[in-house]
């Protein structure tokens, strides 16, 4: 059997510590919108897909402030160096854990006032109060990814999976149905973890060097926050959108199947923490490296992301799906189809995005990510008043084939530009090599 060479041996290591990682965080999340299925119904679940729409939103603005220039910019720094910035980038991310939470809870505190007892209220205001701990936690996830240290990012993801099941198991001992509590142990469990990231790294958030952090990544923080929110508001507008044309309970059916597909989702979420900082590497070693790495990450994730979609749809209408979801499964099986080829073709994205971000082309990022997006509201929002669950989730699979083309002509186009560039500089003498003593 042919060994893998010595640095594509530490790749694979890499990408597979993120691979586990988001594995053990998205069962998290699958065992909380299964608890709140069987517990809470479909209408729970879609107060469920609501909070998490803020939740999103929160871990698009952080990771663009905060964590994208730190895999960018500091991949491989030296020790000393990491810890500063690691420190002042959790800082960044803790702010804005506290005021997108604080945004949160009073959108909250509007939906109860105008709707008492709302569902969606109560979720808005439960994860408001956890959002700092939230943004924190992942922001150490990060920093560890960018410092080549996906053990210990793995570490604090198993110590909140481990603490937020103990939590699960107590309420359904208990018979809890609160969403309140469930999700402010969300919360609280995550900020048990976030500690443990700080031990393990030997430092703090530090708020105070927020300020100069922001204003020294500016070029890149700002086209990248444009682009992170679009594309969390974008990928979840189509919820609300959904809800007020058929009702809340068809939002819980989409999740309900996006859960099911959730195995596709962790691995893109648990690969695209690290393919920037590989495409970093990748890019300092040549052209033909950072192409061959995208087309493996895009290539790779798509063929599972079929592959898996193709399992879900065969397979689970023989008694698994209903056994996952309970009454919920007969709405999730209806959208299932359209939910799966829009993950596969989302897996196509992952590599052109890691690409230009290495190559530090957040102008087309973010161009990308404005065009995708629109679509993908336009199209899912157009699918579901005109035929509620089903138009949109197929709406959204037409945006992401699109999607994926329109990510793949930017990169490409981009990494001639750079390599062109980059020849044009070299002094024509030392483009020839010479192979005898000088004349």
């Amino acid at each position: 059997m042919r060994r893998l060479a010595p640095w594509r041996q530490q790749i694979a290591g890499r990408l597979g510590w993120a691979v586990a990682d988001q594995g053990v965080s998205s069962l998290e999340n699958f065992l909380l919108g299964v608890f709140v299925a069987k517990m809470l119904g479909a209408e729970g679940l879609g107060a469920l897909g609501l909070a998490f729409v803020a939740y999103s939103i929160a871990l698009s603005c952080s990771r663009a402030l905060a964590t994208d220039a730190l895999a960018i910019r500091f991949s491989g720094a030296s020790e000393k160096v990491w810890r500063t910035a690691a420190s002042a980038a959790t800082g960044v991310a803790l702010l804005i854990g506290v005021a997108t939470g604080a945004v949160s809870v009073g959108l909250g505190l509007i939906l109860r006032a105008a709707e008492p007892g709302s569902g969606a209220g109560t979720a808005f205001l439960a994860i408001g109060i956890a959002m700092p701990a939230l943004t924190l936690l992942d922001s150490w996830r990060c920093v560890f990814f960018a410092a080549e240290r996906g053990a210990k990012a793995f570490l604090i993801d198993a110590v909140w999976t481990v603490l937020f099941l103990s939590l699960l198991l107590i309420a359904q001992l208990t018979g809890t149905r609160s969403i309140t509590l469930l999700l402010v142990g969300f919360g609280v469990t995550a900020l048990a973890a976030a500690v443990v990231g700080m031990v393990n790294a030997r430092t703090v958030p530090r708020v105070f060097a927020a300020r100069a952090w922001l204003q020294q990544h500016r070029d890149l923080g700002n086209r990248f926050l444009v682009e992170n929110v679009v594309m969390g508001a974008g990928g979840q507008i189509r919820a609300p959108v959904v809800a007020a044309a058929v009702g809340l309970a068809a939002v819980g059916a989409i999740r309900a199947a996006e859960m099911l597909v959730g195995p596709v989702a962790a691995l893109l979420m648990g690969i695209s923490q690290v393919s920037v900082p590989e495409a970093a590497r990748a890019l300092r070693k040549g052209s033909g490296s950072l192409l061959r790495l995208c087309l493996g990450l895009s290539g790779g994730l798509a063929a599972v992301g079929f592959g898996w979609g193709l399992v879900v749809i065969v397979v689970f209408p023989f008694g698994i799906g209903e056994a996952l979801l309970g009454t919920v499964w007969t709405e999730a099986h209806q959208v299932l189809l359209g939910v799966s080829v829009s993950a596969a073709f989302g897996c196509l994205m992952i590599g052109p995005s890691a690409g230009l971000r290495a190559l530090a082309r957040a102008d087309r990022t973010m161009r990308c990510q404005l065009v995708v997006s629109a679509l993908s509201v336009l199209l899912g929002s157009a699918g579901a008043v005109v035929g509620g669950a089903l138009g949109a989730v197929w709406g959204t699979a037409i945006a992401s084939i699109a999607g994926a083309a329109i990510w793949w002509w930017q990169f490409l186009r981009s990494r001639r530009e750079h390599f062109r560039g980059a020849a044009e500089l070299v002094p024509p003498d030392a483009r020839v090599k010479t192979t005898g003593a000088p004349a």
